[in-house]
């Protein structure tokens, strides 16, 4: 298929148990690569990583709903009808919060420049820093929505990032902030275990970085039309 056209990208959508091999096999021979399938092992999903970094292929994903630029292209099972083009970036762990916003923003006369689902595996290929850099440097994104949840240290890592390194307005929304610890809600990333990965500790890594962070998401548009 690489020869016959000149294809750079693949959407991997085969069952758990064969996604190691089927993602190799586009690794070995594209520059991008979205993994829709969930709950790959996360020993598989490490080793995807690793041959991703040697063959310096992109990932998105596992676990993912994909990437949207509407007006241009999808690569992924978001429902395209609710986006529409704007200057909006989003990324996001959640596929139906990634939805939900997008909606939202759509209904109040906004759009979006390009919409990422990082995936809520604990393995993922691009992160919420990757992400963020290159809406940073995208001219068609004017502010940045970051859409996380509970477990793991993503937003706060990302927090530190948008710290350093990120001047264009960015906003927030973690989900999960009444779950309880030790108990998994939805994805395999979203766990809160010895106090770790809380909703509260994402939110306060996030205000220090000077983002708003939404309450619920009918919060986000009103916020998006203040700037």
């Amino acid at each position: 298929a690489k020869e016959e056209t000149d294809v750079n990208a693949s959407i991997i959508f085969v069952p758990a148990p064969f996604a190691k091999d089927a993602a190799y096999e586009a690794i070995k021979h594209l520059d991008l690569v979205v993994i829709i399938t969930e709950h790959i092992p996360v020993h598989d999903s490490m080793q995807i990583m690793e041959y991703a970094r040697r063959m310096k292929t992109t990932i998105i994903g596992p676990n993912t709903p994909g990437i949207i630029t509407p007006g241009v292209g999808k690569l992924g099972i978001m429902p395209g009808h609710i986006f529409q083009e704007g200057d909006i970036g989003i990324v996001s762990r959640s596929g139906t919060l990634t939805y939900e916003f997008a909606y939202q923003i759509t209904n109040n006369g906004m759009g979006q420049s390009t919409c990422i689902g990082i995936g809520g595996d604990p393995i993922v290929g691009l992160t919420f820093a990757d992400v963020l850099k290159e809406f940073e440097e995208d001219k068609d994104t004017r502010a940045i929505l970051m859409i996380g949840e509970i477990g793991g240290d993503a937003e706060e890592r990302a927090a530190e990032y948008i710290k350093e390194h990120i001047s264009k307005p960015v906003m927030a929304f973690i989900a999960g902030r009444t779950a309880p610890p030790g108990k998994r809600m939805g994805h395999a990333g979203a766990i809160i275990e010895r106090g770790a990965g809380t909703a509260e500790s994402k939110i306060r890594a996030l205000e220090r970085a000077d983002v708003q962070v939404a309450e619920k998401p009918s919060d986000i548009p009103k916020m998006l039309k203040e700037l």
